[in-house]
Parts: structure tokens; C-alpha cells; sequence
């Protein structure tokens, strides 16, 4: 499934990180921080998922990332069910007449949607401390 990138500074790290702007299928939001006054952020582990399967059946990953948009002047938040893993269906950035929108689709765990004026997003090559993914 192709994604159109969002229109956002830092789109074309993440872009070139995976050869594509991803879904965020199976990512983990491993935080949000709101804040008033300094710019909010939601921080995702994100990954490539291959056909390959390891020796307990499970499926290799690879392009390991954290991700994180940093969104300023939020007006609006729904946020839901956070918990402790928070894995996504998806993750869509929209772009609304007052700026973008977040939208977050939660399989386990958090599910839900960031507005604000502005949005950028920066990419962390690596797999984040405590992840089931770490060897």
C-alpha cells in the first residue's frame, strides 16, 4: 500500500530511512507529550516488516526507527486507551484548514487524533531501549 508523504519538514528523512513514507503498521507510540507552550510530541517505533519468518515463526523486521512529530500550537486532542505497548494499524497525517492533524489508529492500546497549526516529524535510526525487538 502506497502513502501519500505529508507535506511536512523532515518527510523526505523518513522517506529515505525506508525507500517509501510508511503506514506505521504495527509501530509502537511509545509517548505523548502535550505541552502549552514549547511544541508537543509523539514519539512512534516504527519498523519494516519482511516476508521472512525467524525460528519461532515469528516475522523478521528490519529498518528499525524512532520517529517522533513534533506538532505546535495544538488545539484539539482526542486520546484514548494508552497503555503499555499502544501498537497502531496506522498512523495519517492530514492537512486541515488550520494546519494538520495527527491521526493515530490504535490496535492495542492508544488510539486517536492531534490538531495544530504546524508539524514536523524526525527520524532516530534504531531500535528504542526495552523493545521486545532489542537482542
Amino acid at each position: 500500500m502506497t502513502i501519500e508523504p505529508p507535506d511536512i519538514p523532515g518527510a523526505a528523512d523518513v522517506i529515505a530511512w525506508f525507500g517509501y513514507w510508511p503506514t506505521f503498521h504495527d509501530g509502537e507510540v511509545l509517548s505523548v507529550t502535550l505541552d502549552r507552550r514549547n511544541p508537543s510530541r509523539v514519539v512512534v517505533h516504527a519498523f519494516e516488516s519482511t516476508p521472512e519468518v525467524d525460528s519461532r515463526g515469528h516475522y523478521v523486521s528490519a529498518k528499525h526507527a524512532i520517529v517522533t512529530f513534533i506538532l505546535s500550537e495544538v488545539t484539539n486532542t482526542r486520546i484514548e486507551q494508552f497503555n503499555h505497548q499502544n501498537v497502531l494499524n496506522g498512523l495519517f497525517v492530514k492537512r486541515t484548514p488550520a494546519g494538520y492533524q495527527l491521526v493515530l489508529e490504535g490496535i492495542h492500546g492508544l488510539d486517536g487524533t492531534i490538531d495544530a497549526a504546524r508539524m514536523r516529524v524526525e527520524l532516530t535510526p534504531g531500535i528504542p531501549p526495552g523493545s521486545m525487538y532489542a537482542t
